[in-house]
């Protein structure tokens, strides 16, 4: 297996003294580093974990759907104890900042070490250069193989699960054959707040808006406009702090800048924003077809309009960033017709986005919400504008409504909504649960203190793997992340050991 570990980009940071043990986790995550595994991309990766349990003389399989499954013997005297999972995602959301070159079908995510933004949870923390880091859910899975490679620790049987594009699909939880899973226990790694111990989560769905648009022959100036800078983010995780849609306030500038310049009818040559259904849109362009004589005043009402929205948003959004070009001349261009140009805005301003409902029964959880992640108007597609959604809720039952208002929406536009794609179902708390007395337990007694119990909005694989697995008992931990799904996501390298911990010591004491 010396092959699997030349790391090549991280060898100098495996020994740097700035990350304490286990140091096997930090040798896993700069390989998780090295090997290319954005969504969509995970036969590499999971091919090497296979090898990694073959060669350790464990059970090691891959089913249909690429997952792999490796088991792990109980330790001496516990084989009798009831089987438990450890499972976490072998994919990462592939996000670069503007301009970066980076191949993520092949390039190694370059890791370093920098001074924390919490102090209070770890003087250093773990970044990517230039790029999201994988550590949501290189984390668990980094987790997961220390504890597979370490043949001295006590638990009872012991079934380590990494799945496929949890970031997309989730096509690896929801695809699982029923059954595969011996376990009746299952450890999900891939919580981003150390101090909680998940017991619930949001489900969600697949949501899109096609627009029937035609193209025509127009004069006039053409300007674009490019928003940037924006804070983005994980569309569960960050959904309720309220950070700006680029899609939304890039298509409210255009649209009220026409009104301010007396222009009466939108011109669009293009528009396009948003990359992930579930990172919030924090860029965006468009090019807008003004006439001649209007140019000028159209220029002076979209600079007035920045300022004002720059003013509305300076906390939240600091860094938003507006680039217009104007051509210097008219020009005969061919552009979405007036009609279409007008529905295609007018779907975007009244496009949902962010918390719909708070959950009437736990304090300060979203219930539900929608990530409003792409809007496409392409000269490529010349017949067809789209917007897309990724809609979430703790209440199953409600998400089939929210299926009918997207309807409802697509009938106002003239266009038509997709069925609801890509289902998850939600993962309802339990706080009966005995894999959560006993993780309550040992938090308390690792750390001196309670651990949160915490449902969440954002999306875990537990709920699928109770659907195929009836019966299962779940909880979720992990090492505090921030600022996940983004350049900016940092690992608080201090409060890894913590969780490695309270997971051996809830290997060791189930029953």
């Amino acid at each position: 297996m010396a092959n699997l570990f030349s790391l090549s980009q991280h060898q100098t940071l495996i020994n740097d003294e700035r990350l304490p043990e286990p140091k096997a986790f930090w040798k896993y995550m700069f390989f998780l580093a090295e090997t290319p595994r954005g969504s969509g991309n995970c036969t590499q990766i999971a091919q090497k974990i296979l090898d990694l349990g073959k060669g350790w003389g464990y059970e090691s399989i891959q089913d249909k759907v690429g997952n792999v499954i490796i088991r792990k013997p109980a330790s001496a005297g516990l084989e009798n104890r009831p089987m438990t999972a450890l499972q976490g995602h072998m994919d990462l959301v592939a996000v670069g900042i503007e301009g970066l070159k980076h191949d993520f079908e092949k390039d190694p995510v370059i890791c370093r070490i920098d001074e924390s933004t919490e102090q209070e949870h770890s003087k250093f923390s773990l970044f990517a250069s230039g790029t999201s880091l994988g550590a949501d859910d290189g984390a668990g899975v980094a987790i997961m193989l220390a504890i597979l490679e370490d043949k001295t620790l006590k638990h009872g049987p012991l079934e380590c699960v990494f799945t496929v594009d949890e970031e997309t699909t989730m096509v690896g939880a929801s695809d699982m054959a029923p059954g595969t899973l011996k376990s009746k226990y299952l450890i999900n790694i891939d919580s981003e707040e150390d101090w909680i111990i998940t017991i619930g989560c949001a489900g969600g769905f697949e949501q899109s808006i096609s627009i029937p648009v035609t193209r025509a022959k127009t004069e006039g100036v053409r300007v674009e406009i490019e928003l940037k800078g924006m804070e983005g983010g994980h569309s569960g995780v960050e959904i309720h702090t309220g950070r700006g849609n680029a899609n939304k306030i890039l298509g409210r500038l255009v649209h009220e800048a026409l009104i301010m310049a007396e222009i009466d009818t939108p011109i669009l040559e293009a528009f396009c924003g948003g990359e992930k259904r579930n990172v919030i849109p924090n860029k965006c362009k468009c090019k807008v077809i003004v006439p001649a004589a209007k140019k000028d005043k159209f220029l002076e009402s979209v600079n007035k309009k920045i300022e004002q929205i720059k003013r509305e948003w300076k906390t939240i959004e600091p860094n938003m960033t507006f680039i217009i070009n104007a051509g210097a001349a008219p020009e005969s261009l061919e552009a979405f017709s007036a009609e279409s140009s007008r529905r295609f805005l007018d779907g975007i301003i009244i496009s949902p986005h962010g918390v719909q409902r708070m959950s009437p029964d736990v304090a300060g959880l979203v219930e539900t919400s929608t990530n409003f992640w792409h809007a496409k108007l392409c000269p490529k597609c010349p017949e067809e504008a789209l917007l897309e959604y990724f809609p979430r809720s703790s209440d199953n039952d409600f998400m089939p409504f929210m299926n009918q208002e997207y309807k409802a929406l697509a009938r106002s536009l003239g266009g038509k909504a997709s069925d609801a794609g890509f289902p998850i179902p939600g993962w309802l708390p339990d706080t009966t649960n005995p894999l959560l007395l006993l993780a309550k337990k040992a938090y308390t007694e690792l750390r001196g203190k309670e651990p949160e119990i915490s449902a969440i909005h954002a999306g875990l694989e537990c709920g699928m793997f109770q659907a195929t697995h009836p019966g299962i008992k779940c909880i979720s931990v992990g090492p505090y992340l921030k600022n996940v799904h983004s350049p900016k996501e940092e690992l608080f390298i201090d409060t890894v050991k913590p969780i490695f911990d309270l997971i051996l010591k809830i290997l060791a004491e189930i029953e």
